[in-house]
């Protein structure tokens, strides 16, 4: 696999592949947090305990849109299809069209590098800012990327935000989860993630019980619990 000029190479990391198995049961994988009931309390309240300007909010959603399609427009080659015993398993949750859309790709030896826009951000008084070479995966637009082995769950969470992207689009998606993030003070508390995580573990604690993630997902969205989204010209 080409080594991405913006990854990160770890020392002694174990290769993997696709090809491997996934597991029978999702609900032994490592507990997730937050609750469900953690994701409602996410939601609303003024942005202002960031202390972030409006232009430096919308700024931030500008960025953080452009990093999401040049990320994708980076790993979509060299990515696979879902296929296999992986498909099936999330057949029933997510719509065809989107299964057959979406590609995974597990790195090796290297990781997803933070995004380019932190030091800025980070000067214009955001906080918080998740560790993007620690989380499981990333989602970017339709393409799922692993920094670790591939498991059941975290396929199911980072398809959860592929469909919120595919139901809202990427310009409402993006002022929400920026706007959502700011409010939560949390990356895992903002309503968008906070939602993924709820589902995820709906997916583990129940296995085989099939329900639409994109029914949910427009269930939050027009009951206002991604919060609102406010555009500027």
């Amino acid at each position: 696999m080409p080594h991405k000029l913006n990854a990160v190479r770890p020392a002694g990391k174990d290769q993997n592949s696709l090809q491997e198995q996934p597991e029978q049961n999702p609900s032994f994988q490592k507990p997730r947090i937050p609750t469900s009931l953690d994701s409602q309390t996410a939601v609303g309240g003024p942005i202002e305990l960031q202390y972030c300007t409006e232009s430096n909010i919308q700024k931030a959603i500008q960025w953080f849109a452009e990093y999401l399609r040049a990320e994708r427009e980076e790993y979509h080659p060299i990515a696979r299809p879902l296929t296999g015993q992986w498909r099936d398993m999330m057949e029933g949750y997510f719509e065809p069209a989107l299964l057959d859309q979406v590609r995974v790709l597990e790195l090796v030896d290297e990781r997803v590098a933070n995004p380019w826009f932190y030091p800025k951000a980070r000067e214009k008084g955001f906080q918080h800012l998740p560790d993007i070479t620690h989380k499981a995966a990333v989602t970017f637009l339709d393409v799922v990327v692993f920094n670790e082995r591939m498991g059941s769950r975290d396929l199911f969470h980072g398809l959860v935000h592929a469909a919120q992207l595919r139901v809202l689009g990427v310009a409402e998606f993006t002022e929400l989860f920026v706007r959502g993030f700011l409010r939560a003070r949390s990356y895992f508390l903002a309503p968008m993630k906070a939602h993924a995580f709820a589902l995820d573990a709906r997916f583990a604690g129940n296995p085989g019980v099939r329900f639409s993630v994109e029914d949910q997902i427009r269930a939050w969205w027009q009951a206002g619990r991604y919060g609102a989204v406010t555009f500027h010209s």
